[in-house]
């Protein structure tokens, strides 16, 4: 009998150590699984003009740490940027931002994906939905059978401005020719009718605040007002000013790339001095560019 005594108690003293050890396990687990993520708001991005320093920025319910991602891609998707963050703006001992400073140019593309992580005391992690941000642009590339001409959009143009940013994001533009070429005076193109696309007019912006000189981008029309479409000329002299400004609205300025106007000034036509090219000059590409 007090063999089995010894043996209950000594299982007893066993049973109440492993039960310890379970609480102790337990609490362990609970305390490192802390169901209290670190939650967030206030997302936030400055900026979206390109070539603009831009702040990517979030609040926090923590400020234990925090690492940072912005997501830079061009239009093919490319992963371009990984940069930590660390937090540098404490609200309070609960509230922290984490933010990062990019400049919106080139190498970020003209969408920029982003997301911030966040780890708490607990190294409880969590995210943000990832963010999308597009890079609004005033400069255009034009790519053409003959090479590549840029072209720099006035702000202060915002409906003439914003119909062709809107002609080339839609890629209304791509695949139409160069179908007037008048020699010393300008080239034209831009007619959507030739792909069966049919575009409102916008009304003028006039009095003109540019000037249709050498290298400056226009609207053409009828000569009726305000019957303006797709279609835009480049100016290829000075004294084109005298009898243009007041009734054509010049929205943007070459800056790269006159040669190649020049140069499809030059091509052939079916009417020597002002007629649509005999060989077809392409703009196979209008893209918006940082």
């Amino acid at each position: 009998m007090k063999a089995e005594s010894a043996i209950s108690r000594i299982f007893a003293v066993i049973g109440i150590v492993l039960v310890i050890i379970a609480a102790v396990v337990v609490y362990q687990f609970m305390g490192s699984s802390d169901s209290s993520l670190p939650t967030y708001s206030n997302i936030s991005a400055s900026s979206t003009s390109a070539g603009s320093s831009c702040t990517f920025k979030v609040l926090w319910t923590d400020n234990v740490n925090v690492s940072g991602y912005i997501l830079g891609t061009n239009n093919t998707g490319t992963f371009t940027n990984d940069t930590w963050a660390s937090f540098s703006n404490f609200v309070n001992s609960t509230f922290a931002y984490s933010n990062v400073t990019k400049t919106l140019n080139g190498t970020m593309g003209t969408v920029v994906r982003w997301r911030f992580w966040c780890n708490d005391s607990s190294n409880n992690w969590n995210r943000i939905t990832l963010q999308s941000l597009l890079v609004d642009s005033n400069r255009v590339r034009l790519m053409t059978s003959m090479g590549n001409i840029t072209i720099e959009l006035y702000d202060d143009m915002p409906i003439t401005t914003g119909n062709f940013k809107n002609l080339v994001k839609t890629k209304v533009y791509d695949g139409t020719i160069f179908h007037r070429v008048a020699l010393g005076f300008v080239i034209q193109g831009g007619d959507a009718t030739s792909k069966g696309i049919t575009v409102p007019t916008i009304p003028d912006e006039l009095p003109n605040k540019h000037s249709n000189v050498r290298g400056s981008v226009a609207m053409a029309k009828t000569s009726d007002p305000d019957s303006a479409t797709s279609q835009f000329f480049i100016n290829l002299n000075d004294a084109n000013a005298l009898n243009l400004d007041s009734n054509y609205s010049v929205f943007g300025m070459v800056t790269e790339g006159m040669s190649v106007v020049d140069a499809i000034n030059q091509v052939p036509v079916d009417t020597p001095g002002d007629g649509k090219p005999l060989q077809d000059v392409t703009l196979t590409v209008a893209q918006m560019i940082n």
